[in-house]
């Protein structure tokens, strides 16, 4: 039986997740870790979202719902509010975590107290959930102290690569703050950078979710990277500023010959497939760079980076050797 006040607040924020939210919630109430709860926020969803949320009749799980959708940052800080738990676990109606999830992500803060939020690795599934890709190996520590977790988010970008494997203390949380509502795409990134300012963060690197993949992820959707391009503009350049004065030259050209080439990339293909107002889009935050002639050439004469690609310089090389690098994906 759960304790009336539970150490883990699962939270679910839920917007037309029908098609795989059963096997989602199902994984959360089949934890070897009974001593949870599942907040559920059913955001205006249009779908089976309603019906499969209200057939669990489990004390441990609080349904809450909207009729007009809010948006995922302030669902997640709606449900925060709520919680009852000192730790709370991040949750997405796509995905399935393994039976040991909460468990080891409980006992890894347990081992690790000076953590403020810990994530995990995991596998990608298919929608049929075949597995697509094992967790690849990562050579990241175990505990980042703030001024790595700085230089690894610069070059890779959101270091969790997703919030469904996040953990977060809740005194973390009372610290810095909740997630940032003005911020569409990039409030988890942005969270990141926050806590890690001012504590470290854990890696588990033990994969504990299956992430799926499939079209309808909410990343996948018409202009949502032209809106990751704006918000992570100041992300970015608060990363900047806490970079060692060692590698900054460094980190700059490669933030040019990088994640600018990609920017451009992108507005390339847009250009190809004719879609203009998505081109148009890119080409704004482009320009917020400035010498975009620039940045044309280099991607030319570097054939996409295919020919030449600048490595990531760490201020002590010999703390990290990552086996691969974050990348950002939202649901």
């Amino acid at each position: 039986m759960a304790s009336r006040t539970p150490l883990v607040s699962v939270i679910l924020p839920v917007f037309n997740g029908g098609r795989f939210l059963k096997s989602s919630i199902d994984s959360v109430i089949g934890q070897s870790f009974k001593d949870i709860e599942l907040l559920i926020w059913n955001d205006g969803s249009e779908d089976n979202s309603v019906s499969v949320i209200e057939s669990y009749d489990d004390v441990r799980v609080r349904k809450f719902a909207s009729t007009k959708n809010q948006g995922l940052f302030q669902t997640l800080n709606f449900l925060i509010a709520q919680a009852t738990g000192d730790l709370i676990k991040l949750w997405s109606q796509d995905d399935v975590m393994k039976p040991n999830c909460v468990a080891e992500s409980v006992k890894f803060l347990e081992r690790h107290p000076s953590v403020g939020m810990a994530y995990s690795a995991y596998d990608i599934i298919a929608d049929s959930g075949a597995v697509l890709r094992a967790a690849p190996v990562d050579l990241t520590p175990e505990v980042i102290a703030p001024n790595l977790a700085a230089q690894i988010m610069f070059y890779h970008g959101s270091i969790t690569g997703n919030i469904a494997n996040v953990m977060i203390r809740r005194s973390a949380l009372e610290s810095v703050g909740l997630f940032r509502e003005d911020l569409l795409v990039s409030g988890d990134f942005e969270m990141w950078v926050r806590l890690a300012e001012g504590y470290p963060l854990g890696f588990i690197k033990e994969p504990l979710i299956f992430l799926r993949s499939h079209r309808g992820q909410f990343s996948r959707r018409k202009g949502i990277y032209i809106q990751f391009m704006h918000e992570d503009f100041d992300i970015i350049q608060t990363l900047v500023n806490r970079l060692p004065m060692e590698i900054l030259d460094h980190a700059r050209r490669y933030d040019r010959r990088h994640r600018q080439i990609q920017y451009v990339h992108h507005f390339l293909r847009c250009l190809l497939s004719r879609d203009w107002d998505e081109a148009r889009g890119a080409y704004r935050e482009i320009a917020r760079f400035g010498g975009f002639a620039e940045l044309l050439i280099i991607w030319l004469v570097t054939f996409n980076q295919r020919l030449f690609r600048m490595k990531p310089l760490y201020a002590n090389q010999s703390q990290l050797s990552r086996g691969r690098a974050a990348t950002s994906v939202s649901h």
